[in-house]
């Protein structure tokens, strides 16, 4: 995967997993049927408070402690900015995907300057072949200019609400043509492990089709010399600087 700019990395500590696992199975304890009957409003406002505790537990810092190694030889340096607020995607297998998964994107549809941005994505829980997230291979080459993107309204996500804080889009861009989304293969990591990916690599659309609830975390992290004003100042669901010092 690494021609399509994707590196795994093993996590030093292991405890790093093994912890923000932790505060996933202390949020998501009922079984599996339970979780199926929410509604989406309840649902949401479950995984917002998951993404409050382990946001509060400065995952993203945990995440990349203990996979600085990579990261330094992924950016070329070890000067770098993280994300202050980690996502968290806990898909459901349930007929509308589309409320629990983000679409086909790369970082520049949201924000200017993420061309320079790179993804930090880590599996906690319930991860298969069958609702893994997906990339299209060495899709970080083509230029933004030759992707068609056709913009929506969110029917279920408005702007404010908990699904935006979780990081669903109230207007997401849907690509229509630059693209061929039909190539898209899984992006596999085991537990104790994270993807390293550029913020130009399209990717996304992981519908669940397994049994069970997926949960995953990712951020974004930028090295200091490719930040500038361009970059998003604040972030909604933490209230504080979009990118903060890693060290």
């Amino acid at each position: 995967m690494k021609d399509s700019s994707i590196y795994i990395s093993d996590h030093l500590n292991q405890k790093t997993f093994t912890d923000l696992r932790k505060i996933i199975d202390l949020n998501f304890y009922q079984e599996e049927k339970y979780y199926l009957s929410m509604s989406i409003e309840d649902y949401r406002n479950l995984m917002v408070k998951a993404q409050d505790s382990l946001n509060e537990n400065n995952a993203a810092l945990m995440i990349c402690k203990s996979i600085e190694h990579d990261i330094v030889n992924y950016l070329k340096t070890d000067k770098f900015l993280i994300q202050s607020n980690v996502y968290l995607r806990a898909s459901r297998p349930i007929n509308n995907p589309s409320t629990e998964n983000i679409g086909w994107h790369r970082e520049t549809f949201y924000g200017s300057n993420m061309e320079k941005s790179v993804n930090i994505w880590t599996p906690l829980r319930g991860l298969t072949l069958e609702n893994t997230l997906r990339y299209i291979p060495m899709s970080h080459l083509i230029k933004d200019e030759e992707i068609k993107v056709k913009k929506i309204s969110s029917d279920i996500t408005k702007r404010f609400s908990l699904g935006h804080k979780l990081g669903f889009q109230y207007a997401p861009k849907k690509i229509i043509g630059g693209v061929k989304l039909n190539r898209s293969l899984p992006m596999m990591v085991d537990y104790g492990k994270s993807a390293i990916f550029s913020g130009n690599l399209i990717h996304g659309a992981a519908v669940n089709s397994a049994d069970s609830i997926r949960f995953s975390i990712d951020f974004r992290i930028i090295r200091k010399s490719d930040y500038s004003s361009k970059n998003k100042q604040h972030h909604f669901s933490s209230s504080k600087p979009y990118f903060i010092e890693y060290k």
